[in-house]
C-alpha cells in the first residue's frame, strides 16, 4: 500500500518532467519504485516504435529502437485500445513469447507488466511498467488502481510538455524573426513591460542614451520624451482613455547629442493557446547615425554587379570622395568613374544620391 507521502512524491516529480524534461528518468525512477516493477519507460509510435524516456540502460533502448521494436506486437495491441485503458502482462505477454523481442525482455526482467496508452493522435505515447514473471501475477488490483490514478497525471503533463515545447518553438521563430531586423525591435505588454526584444535594442538600451529599460520596462532618459512615449504607448495599447488603438511616431532626444532616435509605436498582438489576444505595442526604434551597408554578394546577386562595380558602390554609400576611392584602390578616377557609371546603368539609379537611396534600402 503506497502512503499518501510517497504518492504526492510522485505525482510532484512527474509535473516537474512536464517543466523540464530531463526530468522524466527521475518520475519513472519514482513510479517504478511504488509499483514495484522491474523497469517503467515511455514509448513513442514516431513513426515506429521507439523508447521516448526510461529507466532501460541506453543501450537496449538503442538496440529496441534499431531492430526489436518490429517484434513488439504488445504496444501494437496497445495502441489499437483506448486511451488510458490499463492492459496487464497476463493478457498481452503471450503475444511476444516465442518471439525474438523475448530475447530483449528476458534480461531486463521484464515478463509481466502494466502498459497504458496515453495519448491519441498519430504519434501515441504508451507508459510500460516491466516486471518478472513471478507466482502473482504483477497486475494486482492494488497495482492496476494506482496506475489508473497516475494515468491521469501522466497525461495532464505530456499534454503541458507539448504545449511547452510548442510555446518555445513560437519564441525561438519570433526571436529569429526580430533578429533579421537591423533596427531595435521590442514588444511591450501592460504597464510598459519588454516581453521580448532583438540584439539591436539591446544595445540601444544597454547605452542609456535616450531610451533604457528601467525594471523590465522601456522608458525615454529626459522627462519630455518619456511624457511622449508614455503616451504613445498608451495610445498603442488602448490604456486609460485611449480606446481606439493607434500608432504613434515620435522622437527621441539623447544626451549625447547624436541625432534623435526616430521611435514608431504600433498596435500588436499576441495570442497564447486558447487564451483571447491581448494587446501589445510595437516598438520599432530607427537611429539614423546607424548606417549599414549592403554586402558586396548581396549587389552582386541582385543587380549583376561585378566585384569592383559592387566595392565602388558600397564605399559611394560610405560617404567617400571619388579621388578617395581611386588611392584606396589603386586605380585611375576614369576607371572609378566608369565603375561607377556601370553600378547606375544596373541599378536603374541616375546620380549617387539615388543609389545611395537604393543602396540603404536593401537591409531589412
Amino acid at each position: 500500500m503506497v502512503s499518501l507521502g510517497e504518492f504526492s512524491r510522485v505525482v510532484s516529480s512527474i509535473y516537474a518532467a512536464a517543466i523540464t524534461p530531463v526530468h522524466w528518468e527521475v518520475a519513472l525512477r519514482d513510479i517504478r519504485r511504488v509499483l514495484g516493477s522491474e523497469q517503467a519507460g515511455l514509448f513513442v509510435d514516431d513513426p515506429s516504435w521507439s523508447v521516448g524516456n526510461s529507466t532501460l540502460p541506453g543501450e537496449a533502448a538503442a538496440s529496441y529502437a534499431q531492430y526489436y521494436h518490429r517484434f513488439d506486437h504488445v504496444f501494437a495491441a496497445v495502441e489499437h485500445g483506448l486511451v488510458g485503458d490499463i492492459r496487464t502482462g497476463t493478457e498481452l505477454m503471450p503475444l511476444v513469447r516465442r518471439s525474438e523481442l523475448h530475447d530483449w525482455l528476458r534480461p531486463l526482467g521484464i515478463d509481466d507488466g502494466l502498459f497504458v496508452r496515453l495519448t491519441d493522435g498519430a504519434r501515441p505515447v504508451c507508459l510500460l511498467t516491466g516486471a518478472a514473471r513471478g507466482d502473482e501475477a504483477f497486475g494486482t488490483r492494488d497495482r492496476i488502481r494506482l496506475t489508473g490514478e497516475l494515468v491521469g497525471h501522466l497525461q495532464q503533463a505530456l499534454r503541458a510538455r507539448e504545449q511547452l515545447a510548442a510555446l518555445a518553438d513560437r519564441t525561438g521563430e519570433l526571436a529569429a524573426a526580430l533578429e533579421v531586423i537591423r533596427h531595435g525591435v521590442g514588444i511591450v505588454a501592460a504597464d510598459h513591460l519588454m516581453i521580448d526584444h532583438n540584439s539591436a535594442a539591446e544595445r540601444i538600451l544597454r547605452r542609456e542614451d535616450g531610451l533604457a529599460l528601467r525594471s523590465g520596462r522601456i522608458t525615454a532618459t529626459t522627462a519630455h520624451a518619456e511624457e511622449k512615449l508614455h503616451c504613445a504607448l498608451a495610445q498603442a495599447l488602448g490604456a486609460g482613455l485611449c480606446a481606439v488603438r493607434r500608432g504613434t511616431t515620435l522622437t527621441c532626444v539623447r544626451p549625447s547629442g547624436r541625432r534623435p532616435y526616430i521611435v514608431h509605436v504600433l498596435p500588436s498582438y499576441r495570442s497564447s493557446g486558447e487564451q483571447p489576444r491581448r494587446p501589445m505595442a510595437l516598438v520599432l526604434i530607427v537611429d539614423p547615425e546607424d548606417k549599414p551597408v549592403p554586402p558586396a554578394v548581396l549587389l552582386r546577386k541582385l543587380y549583376g554587379l561585378t566585384r569592383a562595380e559592387a566595392e565602388i558602390a558600397i564605399r559611394v554609400t560610405d560617404g567617400a570622395h571619388l579621388k578617395d576611392i581611386s588611392q584606396e584602390l589603386s586605380i585611375s578616377l576614369p576607371t572609378v568613374r566608369t565603375h561607377l557609371q556601370h553600378a547606375f546603368d544596373k541599378t536603374g539609379t541616375h546620380r549617387q544620391a539615388d543609389l545611395v537611396h537604393l543602396l540603404l534600402a536593401l537591409s531589412p
